[in-house]
């Protein structure tokens, strides 16, 4: 792939974006630049990642085949009338700030432009987690191609509609968290039976790892494999019945909803901020 990539705004997920492109060899480092307005971070990522970050980088984002809108999702009203007169017509512009929908990227840079709407997942440096991507009518088979590619560096890449996007922030984006919340109670528990917390924490992340492979690897719904582990009268059937007894499965569904529900008055709060800027 040969395509000139500017990211505008060179934060931590452009940088997670870059650090997965380049391991991954989807962009050479000499077809990145980075547009960024804080000096500091540009000396850092020349330094770090080889490629050109620099505070006026009007002419390689002409130059641009895509330019990746890496801001914040107040600032999106601000950067969209910066990048409107120099972004080339043919040119793929790729969104990542959460809550922005395609209709107002279009507003603010032009009904014609080429628009990908892209939520990455925050475990990009790992190569596993789904990103969600979406793309105006205008965008080609070809250029949706390229923009999966991008995504991909990520890990997993899933073409949703646009108005599943909250849903996805809050399912797949915050999913980590409850694996994270799991992992951290079983280590308790498991210094609550003896363990030292190194130990419990070992088995624990090594449980979580394995079931990961298994369930991803043979395709078995969670639901068989507890029925297999439940034997009648066991160790394991009674430790099913305490979650169930404690509404462990209730709790982890009334938590994703809640979840859902603030993304979708974050999106909306965001709407009515970026357009009282404009």
């Amino acid at each position: 792939m040969n395509r000139k990539i500017v990211f505008y705004g060179g934060g931590h997920m452009a940088e997670s974006m870059i650090k997965s492109m380049l391991e991954t060899n989807v962009v050479q480092r000499e077809d990145i630049a980075v547009s960024e307005l804080r000096k500091a971070r540009c000396g850092y990522l020349n330094q770090m990642y080889g490629i050109e970050a620099s505070v006026h980088a009007e002419e390689r984002i002409q130059q641009a085949d895509a330019v990746v809108l890496a801001v914040l999702p107040k600032l999106i009203s601000e950067a969209a009338a910066a990048l409107k007169p120099l972004v080339k017509e043919e040119a793929i512009i790729l969104s990542i700030a959460a809550g922005i929908k395609i209709e107002m990227l279009e507003q603010r840079l032009g009904a014609g432009k080429k628009i990908v709407r892209v939520m990455p997942n925050t475990l990009g440096t790992s190569g596993n987690g789904y990103s969600a991507v979406c793309t105006n009518g205008n965008v080609t088979e070809e250029e949706k191609a390229f923009a999966l590619q991008l995504a991909g560096a990520l890990g997993q890449t899933l073409l949703l509609s646009e108005s599943m996007f909250n849903e996805f922030t809050a399912f797949s984006c915050t999913g980590p968290l409850w694996l994270y919340q799991t992992a951290d109670a079983l280590i308790d528990a498991g210094v609550y039976a003896g363990f030292d917390r190194q130990t419990a924490r070992k088995m624990v992340v090594k449980n979580m790892l394995g079931t990961a492979m298994l369930l991803d690897e043979t395709g078995v719904e969670p639901k068989e494999r507890i029925s297999e582990m439940c034997s009648p009268g066991g160790v394991t059937v009674e430790g099913y019945k305490a979650l169930i007894d404690q509404g462990f499965a209730s709790a982890i569904m009334t938590s994703v909803d809640r979840a859902v529900k603030k993304a979708n008055a974050l999106q909306a709060r965001q709407i009515s901020e970026a357009t009282d800027k404009n």
